[in-house]
Order: structure tokens, then sequence, then C-alpha cells
């Protein structure tokens, strides 16, 4: 058989194969397959078995269109059928028998192998993508240890400042119980009694915060948030607060104490004055 002959046949076998692989024949087509085979193997035709392995692998890969196991199914009504005619004694397609047989058998081989490819091919795209995933989290660890021998190392420093910071804080609350007490003793024997407690408003307005200011600093010291919960707790609000709203939202202790303190002192000043001018008896 000339070349051109033999890669026209072989043309047409490809064509019929892809028509196989494209849906679950019935019987009556499953015959008309044969008969299409037979007249393609009539003359002496031998396919190529090179073929075969592209041939499985453009149906694999084109899954919306072609099916390897409507393929395998077709195949095996085929040798069924041909089997069948020569178990009847008809004889029709005896020509073609040894061929469809061996036709069957090499693209069962190349389906085998095909498959075999595939799941190895999956094993290592699973392997690749564990892979990755232990890196990354091999990276996350190497962070999380760096960040915590960072934090190891800086704990005793930590402690220190922390505990300076009490000690200070001790000393401020002794000092200050020291100073009250002063000035109520001498509240007796002052002649403007609002001056005392201007004084001692004043004394409690630096106490709260110089008290707050250490506690303030224990709080960035040790990473602890110590403002009140917000709208947002990175204040990413679109409306920016104003300074003072920002004070009265995130730390209204400190800001309702100093109003009420300022308000204090402004009372104080008032009812002084009237002593001053003698509308206070």
């Amino acid at each position: 058989m000339l070349i051109e002959e033999q890669r026209r046949r072989q043309d047409l076998l490809k064509a019929r194969i892809l028509e196989l692989a494209k849906e679950s024949l019935d019987e009556s087509e499953i015959r008309k397959e044969v008969l299409r085979l037979l007249d393609i193997y009539s003359g002496g035709f031998r396919h190529s078995y090179a073929d075969f392995f592209p041939i499985i692998s453009e149906i694999s890969q084109n899954e919306q269109i072609y099916a390897l196991d409507f393929l395998t199914n077709n195949l095996s009504c085929i040798c069924k059928c041909i089997e069948d005619d020569f178990e009847s004694g008809k004889n029709e397609f005896t020509e073609i028998h040894s061929q469809i047989n061996k036709l069957c058998d090499h693209l069962n081989l190349e389906i085998g192998r095909w498959n075999y490819y595939s799941k190895n091919e999956k094993k290592i795209e699973d392997l690749e993508l564990r892979s990755v995933d232990l890196n990354e989290e091999m990276k996350v660890a190497e962070r999380k240890l760096t960040k915590a021998s960072k934090k190891a190392s800086s704990i005793q420093t930590e402690l220190i400042a922390v505990l300076s910071i009490f000690a200070a804080i001790v000393t401020t609350f002794s000092g200050s119980f020291t100073f009250l007490g002063s000035v109520m003793t001498s509240i007796n024997g002052a002649e403007h009694y609002e001056a005392v407690v201007m004084a001692a408003i004043v004394c409690g307005m630096v106490i709260f915060n110089t008290l707050f200011l250490m506690m303030y600093m224990v709080g960035k010291i040790t990473e602890r948030n110590i403002y009140a919960r917000c709208v947002t707790e990175d204040c990413s609000c679109e409306k920016k607060c104003c300074g003072i709203t920002k004070v009265r939202k995130r730390l209204p202790y400190v800001f309702w104490f100093n109003l009420i303190c300022i308000a204090g002192c402004i009372v104080d000043l008032v009812i002084w004055w009237f002593d001053m001018a003698g509308y206070i008896g």
C-alpha cells in the first residue's frame, strides 16, 4: 500500500476513534462502526501504533467533547460484535478479526498508560502543592520564632521599665497624699479657703494626669491597649474626629475628670471673686 494511502486511512481511523470517544453507541451504531473499520482495513491496511498515544492524549485533554470511558466501552462492544459474528459462522468480519483485536489491545494499552501517567502526574502536582504549603508554613513559623526571640530578648528590659514605672506610681501616690494632708491641715489657718480648694483641685489634676501618663507608658511597653472601644479600633473612620472629640471618645475617664476639675476651678474662682468683693460674709 502506498504511503499516501496509508496516511489517508490512518487519518480516517483517527477520526473513527474520536467519534467512538464522543458517546456510548447502541447495537446498530456499533455494527455501522464495524463496517466502517472493515472498509478502512481492507486491502491489507495496518494501523500505526505510534499514532495512538497522541489521540488518547487529545481525548483526555478535551473532556467537554470526549471521554475515555466512552471509547473503552465502544471498543468492547466492537470486539463483541466481531466475536459474535465469528461464533455464529457468518464470517462477515473475518478479514479484520485480527486487526480489530490488535486495535482494541493497542488502544486499551495506551488508555492504561495514560491513566497511569495521569495518576503519577496528579501525585506530583499534589506533592508540589504540599511542598509550597510546607514552605509557607515554615516561613510563617520562622517569622513567629523570630518575633518570639525578639520578644524574649526584650522582656527583661520591659520588666525593669514596668517595675520602675510602678515604683514611680507608688512614690507619686505617697507624695500626693502627704501634700493633700498638708492642704487639708492648712485649711483652718487660710485667709481664703477658696485658695486651699484651688490648690487641692490642681493637685488632684496633676496627680491624676501623672498617674495616667505612667499607666499609658506601661501600656505602650507591654503592648496593651488602654483606649476605650470606639467605632473602629484604629481610628480608621472616614470622618476624622478633632483632638478633643477623640480624647472624649477614646479616653473618656481622662476627659471627664479634667473637665470636672476645670469646672471646679472656674466655680472656685467665681466664689473667690465674690468673697474678695465682700458679697460673701
